[in-house]
C-alpha cells in the first residue's frame, strides 16, 4: 500500500525546520507494514489513503504516504496532498486565542457578554477559558440544527451515503449555514442544557464562538489571523481555514492537492461524500493542511516544550468540584507516573518516570486524522526542575481521507501500533483510546 514510485519533486522550502530532504523523506519499512495492515487488511489494490509523520525525540524518523487521494482519478496520496483536519483544528483556534492573552488583548477570564451584546443572562457566566475547556455548557449547533427543524434528524446519515463531488470550489448557490448563523442560534437559547463550570462535555458551538471572538478582537477573520501571526512563520504555506469568503481559481493548489473524502460502505466499497450546509462553519473545524505542514507545526511544539507560555495548551479545565478535566486547548491529555525497572552501571534499579500525552482526533465526514504526542522523564528530586537531556518524546501524526469502516478508530489505532516500534515499555500511547 506504501508509495513505491518516486513522489514528484517536493517544492523547496526556505523554512523547513525538518532538517530533512522532503524529495527523500526517512522511511521506515515496519511502519509501512503496520498501516498497510490496519487500514487495507484485504490488500487491495486501490483504497482511499493516508500520510504519516513520525517524530522520536529531535528526529524526523518516518515520513511516508499511502494510497489514493481520489479512487476516480487515480491521484495518490503525496507530501503535498492537502487534508481536511476535522477537529483538530481546535489547535489553532484555540492558540490564535492564547496568543491575544499573551499580548493583552483579552483575559481568558473575559465573559462571552463582552463580545455579544445580544447573548441571553447567560453570557455573564461564561468565560473564555470555559470555551477552551468544553466547560461553558453551550448546546451544540448540531443539535440547535435538527431541534429547530432546519434538518431531519438523520440529516448526517444521509450525506455519509449519498455520492458527492463536492470540493473545495464551495459555491453552490444554496444558503449554507456560516458561523455568524451559529451565531444567532445560540442567542435564541435562552435556558443552556446545564450551568457552565459544572461538567465537561465536548462542545463545538464553544469553538465557533472563539472563532468570532478572535474576528472582533484581531479586526481579521481567524484564518487571515493565524495565517500572518503564524502558519507564514513556520512556513506552513498549504494550512488555511476555509470559510464563505474562500475563493480558489480551479488551478489554485487548495483545490488540485485535495485529497477526495470516502466513506466505507457496509458492502466495503468506498463512495465519495462531501457536502453539507454546515461546511463553511469554522473554528471547531475546517482547517485544511498537509502532513508536511503538520510536521513543521509539531516539530514546533516541540521546541517550545516545557515553556510556560505553550503549556497553556495543554492546562487541564477545572469544574466547580475542583476535578480536574482531562482536557486541555485543544488537546486531550494523559498524565501518569510510573515506576520500572532499569539498569544503572549494570545494577537493576527502580526508577520512577512522570509521563504524559496529548492527543486529539479529527472527523468530518470521511476524514480520518489523529495527532498524538508524548514525552516521558525520571522524576527530578524534590525541589528541582526537569532535566531537559533526560526527556524522551514521540509524536506522530496520521491523516487519512476516508473511513475505513472497522470498529476502532484506524488513524488512531496506526499511532497506537507505531508508538509500539519506539517504546516498548514505559509507553503511554498505549493507553489512547482509540474507540469511535
Amino acid at each position: 500500500m506504501a508509495s513505491r514510485k518516486a513522489p514528484p519533486k517536493y517544492p523547496e522550502d526556505h523554512c523547513n525546520p525538518l532538517n530533512v530532504d522532503l524529495n527523500a523523506p526517512p522511511i521506515n519499512p515496519e511502519i509501512d507494514k503496520i498501516v498497510s495492515e490496519l487500514a487495507n487488511p484485504q490488500g487491495r489494490k486501490r483504497i482511499p489513503g493516508l500520510a504519516v509523520v513520525v517524530r522520536k525525540d529531535n528526529e524526523i524518523v518516518h515520513l511516508n504516504c499511502y494510497g489514493y487521494a481520489n479512487l476516480e482519478t487515480g491521484a495518490k496520496v503525496r507530501l503535498d496532498t492537502v487534508f481536511d483536519l476535522g477537529s483538530l483544528s481546535k489547535q489553532f483556534t484555540a492558540v490564535a486565542i492564547l496568543q491575544l492573552v499573551i499580548n493583552n488583548k483579552l483575559s481568558l477570564q473575559d465573559p462571552l457578554s463582552k463580545f455579544f451584546k445580544g447573548f441571553p443572562r447567560y453570557a455573564d457566566a461564561i468565560t473564555i477559558e470555559d470555551l477552551i475547556h468544553h466547560t461553558s455548557g453551550l448546546p451544540d449547533y448540531s443539535a440547535i440544527y435538527v431541534q429547530s427543524r432546519r434538518a431531519e434528524e438523520d440529516w448526517y446519515d444521509k450525506v455519509m451515503a449519498t455520492k458527492n463531488d463536492w470540493y473545495p470550489q464551495m459555491l453552490t448557490g444554496k444558503k449554507e449555514i456560516t458561523n455568524k448563523d451559529v451565531l444567532k442560534w445560540i442567542a435564541t437559547q435562552t435556558l443552556l442544557p446545564r450551568p457552565p463550570k459544572t461538567e465537561y462535555e465536548y462542545c463545538n458551538s464553544g469553538y465557533v464562538v472563539l472563532a468570532e471572538i478572535v474576528a472582533r478582537v484581531a479586526k481579521r477573520r481567524l484564518g487571515e489571523y493565524l495565517k500572518e501571526d503564524l502558519f507564514e512563520g513556520l512556513g506552513m504555506h498549504d494550512t488555511y481555514v476555509f470559510d464563505e469568503t474562500s475563493l480558489f481559481s480551479p488551478r489554485a493548489r487548495q483545490v488540485v492537492n485535495h485529497a477526495r473524502c470516502y466513506n466505507r460502505m457496509s458492502g466495503g466499497h468506498f463512495v465519495p461524500v462531501g457536502y453539507t450546509p454546515l461546511n463553511f462553519i469554522t473554528g471547531d473545524g475546517n482547517f485544511h493542511s498537509t502532513i508536511v505542514d503538520l510536521a513543521k507545526w509539531e516539530r514546533n511544539l516541540h521546541e517550545l516544550e516545557f515553556n510556560p507560555v505553550a503549556d497553556l495548551l495543554w492546562k487541564p479545565g477545572k469544574v466547580r468540584s475542583r476535578k480536574k478535566q482531562n482536557y486541555g486547548a485543544g488537546w486531550k491529555l494523559l498524565r501518569d507516573k510510573h515506576e520500572t525497572e532499569v539498569e544503572v552501571d549494570g545494577k537493576p534499579v527502580m526508577m520512577k518516570y512522570e509521563r504524559r500525552a496529548d492527543y486529539h482526533r479529527g472527523t468530518w465526514l470521511g476524514w480520518r486524522n489523529f495527532i498524538a504526542r508524548a514525552s516521558r522523564w525520571p522524576v527530578p528530586k524534590p525541589g528541582r526542575k526537569v532535566n531537559r537531556k533526560t526527556v524522551e518524546s514521540l509524536a506522530i501524526v496520521v491523516l487519512s481521507n476516508s473511513r475505513f469502516g472497522h470498529e476502532q478508530f484506524t488513524t488512531c489505532r496506526i499511532a497506537q501500533e507505531i508508538s509500539r516500534v519506539y517504546w516498548k515499555r514505559n509507553n503511554i500511547m498505549r493507553q489512547l483510546n482509540c474507540e469511535v
